[in-house]
């Protein structure tokens, strides 16, 4: 039969089971019945408390726990029960006996809150954490015989704790070094928390900043709104976004995306704000150069469109309606081939094959068709649309309209024919008219051939300038027309490319008239071995000039005029006149020369081209 001390029998829970049940005379607190009375009480108390508590009693420290403390110990309940403090925590024995000894020994109280002990419970090494209060047991003459330590496990909160800390300590790591700027608010506005990039976006420090409210930084035409959707959110709890405008600490405006949402308490009741602060300013720009452009696009006169890399069609613009005569609705998703005449069917390929080559189409003069049927002359550009990646992902077309400059054109060359036409044909009465008037003799017959001939000259420039549109014709070509009754190897032509004006054309031309004339009488081109060299430069200084030199080699020794004919005063009197410069002609005996200085931009221009 067991022996069950009284007090215990009115235990009925499994720890006082086992201590009742317990070979006590075989540890060193001996049978039941001879237990003081102080740890009898103490094991009462012990096992009525719903605290966790454990006893240590003795030198040997011999373990006994209630039912709230079993747990606490995981695989070593039940063997701990009666056995010494050494044997079943062992692995904490260095940090638990000073502890006790020091309540055993010294008659101290221990208390701790969240106290950390390193122990195996569960077969594995963790540290768990207890609020502790270690207090001696004391026999009738005050002698302490026993700790008596009431426990409270608190790992879990201490963990949770811990984890919340270092949750918090992320997230604020999250907040400072985030790329976005983040604040919160109490619901008056006032900032309690902004993070670095905050700061940077509206140009306050986080001092600053949290002395101040977020109406404070608002744009006044802006507070409106923001009240409303926050109000809006106050009442049905919904979070809202808002593009608005902050004025920075130097006045300046910065546009932002606001993402708002509320911090609720444990009830559920928003008690704060908290808001996530994107700088948008580059965006808002470009959105604003893009609806500009798109004003510009869509009122622009020009016809402007785009396409995708397989040929369709994209935008339309109104000006490309005015032009082909389709509606944006007719012509988006349509192939832009629709506008192309089937002779120039080659064009849009070779277009799109420079576009994805990355290469812009420079403008070029072709023809496309209208709705109706009825082609028109544009000029077209094209270039290539990237996207976000800088990928190629289609084309821009842009067609001007020329339907008027090529009907100008035209009435030009007609004109210009008609012109031409008309001033041979004078050029032809006067001829008849000489020939009739004054050809009747040797002598005048001669004088009728000269005249013809310079008139022949005047004709041969005017149809240089023809093929100028009456603008201007090259240096080059002037003189080529001049010579073309004489042979070519019998000149050496040579200079930079130069545009003349039409009256220098024709007072040019009619001076190398006579000089050829001259030669082939009495200079150069008189003999088989006779030579004329034509060159001519450009000095470059305060004013340009141009030096225009004609001489004369391997033609009989030339004799000074005894009077100057009516060739050498056309030469020095209306070429000087016509190119405001000077004119001088020398009669040297080896050859004649003739030497031009013009001033720059009086009937001439320089072109970068070197005729050779």
């Amino acid at each position: 039969m067991l022996n069950i001390v009284p007090e215990l029998a009115s235990h009925t829970n499994e720890m006082a089971a086992l201590i009742s049940g317990f070979d006590w005379a075989a540890t060193s607190l001996g049978p039941k019945s001879a237990w003081p009375a102080c740890l009898t009480a103490a094991v009462d108390i012990m096992l009525s408390a719903q605290a966790q508590i454990v006893m240590f009693w003795g030198e040997d420290f011999v373990a006994l726990y209630n039912d709230a403390y079993a747990p606490t110990i995981g695989d070593k309940h039940p063997q701990a029960l009666g056995h010494p403090a050494r044997e079943n925590w062992a692995e904490l024995w260095s940090d638990l006996e000073p502890l006790l000894r020091s309540v055993l020994h010294e008659g101290q109280t221990v208390v701790a809150k969240d106290r950390p002990f390193y122990i195996e419970r569960y077969s594995y090494p963790e540290t768990v954490y207890f609020d502790i209060s270690y207090s001696p047991v004391r026999d009738i003459d005050g002698k302490a015989l026993g700790v008596f330590c009431i426990v409270n496990e608190t790992t879990e909160r201490v963990r949770s704790e811990q984890a919340l800390r270092e949750s918090e300590e992320r997230f604020r790591a999250v907040i400072s070094q985030s790329a976005t700027g983040i604040a919160q608010c109490e619901l008056d506005g006032r900032f309690v928390l902004v993070n670095e990039r905050f700061c940077e976006i509206v140009g306050y420090s986080e001092t600053e900043l949290l002395e101040m409210r977020m109406h404070d930084i608002t744009y006044p035409d802006d507070l409106r709104e923001n009240n409303r959707m926050f109000e809006t959110m106050m009442a049905t709890g919904e979070n809202f976004e808002i593009e608005k405008r902050y004025v920075r600490k130097d006045g300046s405006l910065v546009w932002v995306a606001n993402s708002v949402s509320g911090v609720r308490d444990s009830s559920g009741r928003i008690e704060r704000v908290a808001g996530v602060i994107t700088d948008i300013s580059e965006r808002k720009r470009i959105q604003e150069v893009e609806r500009r452009l798109a004003a510009i696009i869509a009122s622009s006169d020009d016809a402007i469109l785009s396409t995708d890399l397989k040929m369709v069609i994209t935008s339309w613009n109104i000006g490309a309606e005015r032009l082909y005569g389709h509606s944006a609705e007719e012509a988006i998703g349509q192939s832009v081939m629709m506008l192309v005449p089937e002779d120039r069917s080659e064009e849009e390929p070779a277009i799109l094959a420079q576009i994805r080559a990355g290469q812009k189409v420079e403008p070029y003069e072709t023809k496309r068709r209208r709705k109706n049927g009825e082609l028109v002359d544009v000029l077209l550009s094209v270039s290539p649309i990237y996207d976000a990646y800088g990928r190629i992902i289609g084309a821009s077309k842009i067609a001007h309209d020329i339907s008027a400059k090529k009907e100008a054109e035209r009435l030009q060359t007609v004109l210009a024919g008609e012109l031409n036409h008309r001033v041979k044909n004078v050029l032809a009465t006067v001829m008849a008219i000489a020939r009739q008037t004054l050809g009747r003799d040797d002598v005048d017959k001669t004088s009728v051939e000269t005249f013809e001939a310079r008139l022949a000259s005047m004709a041969r420039a005017h149809d240089l300038l023809i093929h100028g549109q009456w603008e201007q014709a090259e240096l080059t070509a002037v003189i080529a027309q001049a010579l073309s009754p004489y042979p070519k190897d019998r000149f050496e032509i040579s200079g930079p490319a130069i545009k003349l004006a039409p009256r220098a054309v024709v007072s040019i031309s009619l001076a190398l008239h006579e000089l050829a004339t001259n030669a082939a009488k009495y200079g150069a081109l008189s003999v088989a071995d006779g030579r004329v060299a034509i060159t001519w430069s450009v000095e470059t200084g305060e004013a340009d000039r141009l030096k225009l030199r004609w001489q004369e080699t391997g033609g009989p020794i030339v004799q000074p005029p005894t009077r100057k004919g009516f060739g050498s005063r056309l030469i020095e009197s209306l070429l000087a006149a016509e190119l405001n410069g000077k004119v001088h002609i020398g009669y040297e005996p080896s050859g004649l020369i003739c030497e031009v200085d013009a001033a720059a931009g009086i009937g001439w221009d320089q072109t970068r081209n070197t005729a050779e």
